[in-house]
């Protein structure tokens, strides 16, 4: 018996053990996702900014005055803790879906979201004050929101959003090729961006060509295999006026 409670034993040791491993993990994550309030907004979690009430900030690393406000980023997040706000925040060297179709062209940007519309924050304070007024007051209201192409995930958004990040896939394997494997840069180039040209045309042909085959104008049987009379010229006109003149007088 004292073999089978030992061996039972150490059974419900590997289990605590992968109860706890996957505790650790999982808080790991929500840590990683949730900062003091402030949610970072990812391309796997970037849906739920589409829903409620959002004041997001657009930043770098690396970026002085991104740092500069860090601090009072997250005093707003905690102030939020018990309200219907949602404080995020996209990393733009991460984040590459939504901050490349929000189309960030400096930083920090700020954005509120309500229901899926998007405004972009152009008051000049960058304060907790001033962002909690902007909230609670609705001053959001009095800024025009972006035109429904400029959304992200209107069909150019999403379409832009994918050929930027086909660009940075291009780059980083462009980078490997080179480096890792040692090829010509130029015959990495021409392998990245030629060859997908070229097939990117066949199909475009394909395409035209099957869309007149099956939904061309047919030509009715009658005129299958005629063609078009070439016009007539000036001097084959006035030769035929001259043949048709001395035929009549034949006649006569």
């Amino acid at each position: 018996s004292s073999g089978i409670n030992a061996e039972y034993g150490h059974y419900f040791k590997q289990i605590n053990l992968s109860q706890m491993s996957l505790i650790l993990l999982s808080s790991v994550v929500l840590l990683s996702t949730v900062n003091a309030g402030v949610i970072t907004i990812n391309d796997e979690n970037r849906e739920i900014v589409l829903h409620g009430e959002w004041f997001i900030k657009a930043y770098a690393p690396w970026c002085g005055a991104c740092k500069s406000i860090a601090k009072s980023w997250v005093e707003l997040g905690k102030w939020s803790e018990e309200r219907e706000y949602n404080i995020g925040e996209i990393d733009i060297t991460q984040g590459y879906s939504l901050s490349n179709e929000l189309l960030v062209s400096k930083i920090p940007t700020l954005y509120h979201v309500k229901n899926g519309e998007f405004r972009v924050y152009r008051a000049g304070s960058r304060d907790v004050d001033s962002w909690k007024r902007f909230l609670e007051n609705k001053e959001w209201e009095r800024i025009d929101p972006l035109s429904w192409y400029r959304k992200p995930g209107s069909f150019p958004m999403t379409l832009f959003g994918l050929l930027t990040k086909c660009a940075l896939w291009a780059t980083s394997y462009h980078g490997y090729m080179t480096k890792e494997q040692g090829m010509n840069p130029t015959v990495a180039g021409a392998l990245l961006f030629f060859l997908p040209m070229i097939i990117l045309i066949c199909f475009f042909i394909f395409g035209v060509c099957s869309v007149h085959y099956f939904l061309g104008k047919q030509k009715p049987a009658n005129l299958v295999g005629m063609q078009r009379a070439k016009p007539r010229t000036s001097s084959q006109s006035r030769a035929d006026d001259d043949q048709a003149g001395d035929d009549t007088k034949k006649d006569q």
